[in-house]
């Protein structure tokens, strides 16, 4: 083959790898958004516009498949309360001067004390815990799709949605000549045109609810702050900022040197101020949607730019139908996606299994978010364990002293 021939081969090799990765965090992306823009009312365009935007703007800047998510416990409690669209937009509009505030300030000395490499991967195991959870949620709580038969034997066509997609993603392995994103998605586009939503597609209109850029008026403080923010803010700085930069560390080595704990609060405080001016949802960073890009092929910032050039269009061009649009694609599948990432994501816990004392507050982290689903109580007993054990020590070096 000629030498073009054979670059052109690679550069389309590397768009589709890179494509692929930037597809694999959908599973944690869409399922927030969806229940924002239906429950909440917030506006879809404005959702995924201002997402995008934030996407190809973390792809240029730090150069790595950095992921654009929901603030998770923010956009729950938020779709749980149905708390009102402009109490969301405050909500970011807050968030964002926050980090913008704590961008400012020299934090490396107080992060490096408390956000320890046991707290850190204490983190994403606990974060791997609710992916997987999730993931088995919308895999087996997958309802109104109908059955299919093979070789004469009825069977759930989510669950063999589900089973053809886990082995897609088992034969690629962790090769990057396959991309298993793009292909288990088409394959969730394509079971929920055949087996959830016949003839949806001709529903879809074409157009988007132009957002109006304005400080959000109609807002209640005591939700803002107390409900969406408190149980928020600690775990955006965990898992959203120093966990990012660890797994960013772990994945990239020394082509992770751009993503630093100020670049990513300036990151977050810039963008939801902008998200929450056009009535968006609070967005952040997030450890766990790194390993989804890169395990499903992203190397580099090219990821982020495609995805968030495809959400853009999507808000552009489908703002006002857009749920139904999303509503196409299986949310067996989607379980499938977050269920390896999950398990992909624990495995980052393995620099530590040779040490006994990181290893047991790591897991006690693990083992709180299975015991209650909330990673922020998790944490805060993940730092009581951190402190009781330095001041064990403490004491024993006095008693030993003596």
């Amino acid at each position: 083959m000629p030498d073009e021939e054979r670059h052109a081969a690679q550069g389309i090799r590397t768009v589709v790898r890179e494509l692929s990765g930037g597809l694999g965090d959908l599973a944690t992306f869409l399922p927030l958004a969806v229940g924002l823009i239906a429950v909440n009312h917030v506006s879809a365009t404005s959702i995924f516009l201002s997402a995008g935007l934030l996407y190809i703007a973390a792809g240029l800047i730090f150069r790595l498949p950095i992921p654009v998510q929901p603030l998770k416990a923010t956009s729950a409690v938020a779709i749980a309360l149905a708390v009102p669209a402009d109490s969301v937009a405050a909500t970011a509009v807050v968030m964002g001067c926050l980090f913008l505030a704590l961008s400012i300030i020299p934090l490396n000395d107080v992060l490096e004390k408390v956000f320890t490499r046991p707290i850190v991967r204490g983190i994403q195991l606990g974060l791997a815990v609710l992916l997987v959870k999730g993931g088995l949620k919308m895999v087996f709580g997958a309802k109104g799709m109908a059955t299919v038969s093979l070789g004469g034997v009825p069977l759930p066509a989510a669950a063999v949605l589900a089973a053809a997609s886990a082995a897609v993603i088992l034969l690629s392995g962790e090769s990057r000549r396959y991309p298993a994103a793009l292909v288990v998605l088409a394959m969730g586009l394509l079971g929920g045109l055949l087996f959830v939503r016949q003839g949806a597609v001709g529903a879809l209109n074409v157009g988007a609810a132009w957002p109006v850029p304005r400080l959000p008026a109609d807002w209640d403080a005591r939700t803002v702050f107390l409900t969406l923010l408190l149980p928020q803010v600690p775990l955006t700085l965990a898992n959203s900022v120093v966990a990012t930069v660890a797994t960013a560390r772990q994945y990239f080595g020394k082509g992770a040197d751009r993503v630093t704990p100020r670049r990513l609060m300036v990151s977050l405080g810039t963008a939801n101020l902008f998200v929450g001016l056009l009535g968006g949802m609070p967005l952040c960073h997030g450890c766990g949607g790194l390993t989804a890009h890169y395990r499903f092929g992203a190397r580099s910032g090219l990821a982020g730019v495609f995805v968030g050039g495809l959400f853009v269009l999507l808000g552009l061009l489908y703002g006002k139908s857009i749920t139904g649009l999303v509503g196409l694609i299986s949310p067996a599948v989607l379980g499938i996606l977050l269920l390896y990432v999950g398990v992909a994501h624990a495995r980052l816990l393995r620099d530590v299994v040779a040490f006994p004392g990181e290893l047991a507050v790591a897991l006690a982290i693990g083992a709180v978010t299975l015991a209650t689903g909330n990673l922020a109580i998790a944490f805060g007993l993940g730092l009581l364990l951190q402190a009781t054990g330095r001041a064990f020590r403490v004491l024993l070096f006095r008693v030993r002293a003596v």
